[in-house]
């Protein structure tokens, strides 16, 4: 590690809490069609009051609870554990800590409760959505090996999709967050590294040409991220982001890069699509805090982010199995 100890801890919590605040913000947009959303000032400035209805102020979604749970099994078993983190997932689950889950989520652990094997119990080949890409943050943040991140990711997307499409989400996601975190390379080169490849090399090639949109007007740049990799029958009517991990993993990432040091300005870049919005802007906030750390978090939303404590000691937790594995490397 190339950070003191200090300063790693509060880039750590600050990708937790940046992905906690995009996911808290993008929850009561998830699924509005954009046309509503972008005559809406102010996207980003507070937490809805009362999201969807029945949620309190600063509530996060899946997105936020998957990393989280990521983390904890990690930090738990010393090392990236599949079997434990499918354990932590159904108990969550079973006491309904998931907020709204993913469908793929909420049937990969029916089948393990009833016995299935965590290597076997996700989706098959073919669903793709985004709730496998945030617990990325967790591998990309424990791994000091850039080597370990694919397989990593690709351990614990498994537990709830087979399919590759998913694991390179991840994988890309856990390799910019890893870059970033090192403060070793430049902000275009660390956010778009190469470890899709080993799930899926058309990934890597669109992670290679995304600096190149940012030269680009915005909203041009953003409507092509939108389409990657999606169907036109996956589109849909309403124009917002798709449940496809591709787009929300792009327009994430898109953010952070265009947006370094304006973090509610590129939540309100993702925000305004609508969609799959809240996982999108947890990549971006997870990206931006842990590039920057917590500076650069807006102090009302850090303040008013629900479940900040377990976010923070989740975070603490995995720096803390990071530093005992680099301690003793046989162990890990």
């Amino acid at each position: 590690m190339h950070r003191p100890r200090a300063e790693l801890q509060d880039h750590f919590r600050a990708a937790f809490l940046g992905l906690a605040i995009g996911d808290a913000l993008g929850f009561p947009v998830r699924a509005v069609p954009p046309a509503g959303l972008r005559r809406l000032p102010d996207l980003a400035d507070a937490f809805a009051p009362r999201p969807r209805g029945r949620y309190p102020q600063g509530q996060w979604s899946d997105d936020t609870a998957l990393a989280v749970l990521a983390a904890e099994s990690i930090s738990e078993a010393g090392s990236v554990d599949g079997r434990r983190f499918a354990a932590r997932l159904a108990a969550a689950m079973d006491e309904g800590q998931v907020v709204q889950p993913a469908r793929a989520v909420a049937a990969a652990v029916e089948r393990l409760a009833r016995g299935m094997p965590w290597m076997t119990a996700g989706e098959g080949l073919g669903v793709r959505d985004a709730s496998a890409v945030s617990r990325g943050l967790a591998v990309g943040l424990f791994e000091a090996d850039p080597r370990r991140l694919a397989r990593g990711a690709g351990v614990l997307a498994v537990v709830t999709h087979k399919e590759p499409t998913c694991a390179a989400a991840s994988a890309a996601f856990a390799r910019a967050v890893h870059e970033v975190v090192s403060g070793e390379a430049a902000p275009a080169e660390s956010l778009c590294g190469a470890s899709a490849a080993e799930h899926d090399p058309a990934l890597a090639d669109e992670l290679r040409h995304l600096p190149r949109l940012l030269s680009w007007e915005v909203e041009r740049a953003t409507e092509l991220i939108r389409r990657v990799g999606v169907s036109a029958a996956a589109l849909g009517d309403d124009g917002g982001l798709p449940e496809h991990p591709w787009p929300v993993l792009l327009l994430g990432t898109y953010a952070a890069l265009r947006l370094p040091h304006d973090f509610r300005e590129a939540m309100a870049t993702v925000l305004r699509w609508g969609g799959e919005a809240d996982a999108a802007a947890a990549v971006a906030g997870a990206l931006l805090g842990a590039a920057q750390g917590e500076a650069c978090l807006p102090p009302r939303l850090r303040r008013h982010v629900l479940y900040a404590d377990r976010v923070i000691a989740a975070a603490d937790a995995l720096l803390e199995a990071r530093l005992a594995r680099e301690a003793h490397p046989a162990a890990g």
